[in-house]
């Protein structure tokens, strides 16, 4: 946060996903001004234009907001509601992630904070991050609205509540920008080495024991694609056991069946950039076929 009064700022390292809907530029291809209505014809194909270009970033953040709802911590549950009060104020700072979300023109940053002290278990809001940027990644393939992303560590600070700022978005920008390319989730080696540390960490206290588990989590998450960097495993058993459960195998189908009509499509018009690109996601798939 800025204090500019003291022209004191306070700057945090954060972990941050930046994620990316793809498609929207040629969604707005060719369009400027607003066009000349005279007839309700014209209307419905304006209409229709407009949900083209607007209409899947609302979805996006929609499906956002629904899924923050499912990774809120539940006050009532039976696991808490059977702890002691003392245990209920340890387990409760070990749900405390703060993880925010900043809707970025056709994309989403989620971020957390990893140097705030109230936060007992910042890489539990990195867990969070990771699985919240691998189901958009499977769940735009099956929607056929595929998004790419990025995730890396670096500082950054919050100029208003909620509105991060620096080289962290910054960075998770430039990973998915640059290296991303296709239907896939980059993840830095900040990231990487935040996590390693924590895995390390051979202490016995609670909060140390949470990070420890949620880090081996996170690297389970992992795995190195054909270019040497690490990408979000989101077809791999810890996904699977995280977050798409008993829906995987559905979900796998679908997001399969789309890479094969894109990369057909593009193929036939013979789009270079965009075969290879749905060339390389489909190898993907066709290594990690489920199990039964």
């Amino acid at each position: 946060m800025a204090d500019e009064a003291s022209g004191n700022y306070k700057a945090f390292n954060y972990c941050v996903s930046f994620i990316d809907l793809l498609g929207q530029r040629n969604a707005a291809k060719g369009q400027g001004l607003l066009p000349s209505i005279s007839s309700k014809a014209e209307d419905e194909a304006f209409q229709n234009s407009i949900s083209d270009n607007v209409g899947g970033i609302l979805q996006l953040q929609r499906d956002v907001e629904e899924l923050d709802k499912v990774l809120s911590p539940d006050p009532n549950s039976p696991f808490r509601q059977a702890l002691s009060d003392e245990e209920k104020i340890v387990w409760d700072e070990m749900q405390l992630a703060a993880v925010k979300t900043q809707y970025w023109s056709d994309g989403f940053v989620k971020f957390v904070c990893l140097g705030n002290q109230e936060i007992k278990c910042p890489v539990k809001g990195a867990f969070e991050i990771f699985c919240t940027a691998g189901y958009f990644c499977m769940l735009g393939l099956v929607k056929h609205r595929p998004v790419r992303g990025a995730i890396d560590i670096a500082w950054g600070m919050e100029i208003r509540p909620g509105e991060l700022y620096g080289p962290a978005i910054v960075r998770a920008y430039e990973l998915e920008r640059e290296v991303a390319q296709y239907p896939r989730i980059v993840v830095g080696q900040e990231v990487i080495r935040y996590l390693e540390a924590h895995k390390a960490n051979a202490g016995k206290e609670p909060e140390i024991l949470a990070n420890r588990d949620f880090a081996k989590r996170c690297l389970n998450m992992l795995v190195q694609d054909d270019d040497g960097h690490w990408i979000l495993h989101y077809l791999g058993d810890e996904f699977r056991s995280s977050v798409t459960y008993e829906h995987h195998n559905h979900l796998y189908e679908k997001a399969r069946n789309f890479a094969i009509q894109q990369l057909e499509k593009h193929r036939q018009l013979r789009n270079t950039k965009l075969a290879f690109r749905y060339s390389q996601l489909l190898a993907y798939f066709e290594v990690h076929t489920p199990s039964a």
